[in-house]
């Protein structure tokens, strides 16, 4: 019997948490929430997930970034190499590019943000399955 993958969803909207939560409970997977990054990174340390759900622009700006980058240098291994899927509204408000469009060949994900996945809110439950099914198999395949 395979065990349960844990995914830890992070983001400070507790109606999307919520939809997330449900979506990916109903596909078998155990999801943790955590409303502040803060809270987030504590959850990774002592819950050790199999993949973290991220949105960027908390309450205060772009905590989501900064997340990012403290828990790649962290000296734990496992919490630093827990692979991350942004989910994220930036690219709607902002007219910047974090993560390549499907159609973009100039970079790859990981290049710019060392994440492995980007969802643009707002995410379609399939397209929410998709990638963390995507995501986790090639965790399973490192």
């Amino acid at each position: 019997m395979q065990k349960q993958r844990t995914i830890l969803v992070i983001d400070d909207d507790r109606d999307i948490v919520a939809v997330e939560k449900l979506i990916l409970e109903k596909r078998g997977y155990r999801v943790i929430i955590a409303y502040t990054p803060e809270e987030g990174r504590r959850k990774a340390e002592t819950e050790g997930p199999d993949l973290i759900l991220l949105d960027i622009m908390m309450p205060t700006g772009t905590e989501g970034f900064h997340f990012v980058w403290s828990l790649r240098k962290s000296s734990d291994p496992i919490v630093r190499n827990v692979p991350i899927v942004v989910t994220s509204a930036i690219h709607r408000t902002l007219d910047i590019r974090l993560f390549p469009e499907p159609s973009d060949q100039y970079y790859q994900p990981g290049e710019f943000l060392p994440v492995q996945g980007w969802l643009d809110k707002p995410i379609e439950p399939e397209r929410l399955v998709e990638e963390v099914s995507k995501v986790l198999d090639e965790k399973g395949k490192g």
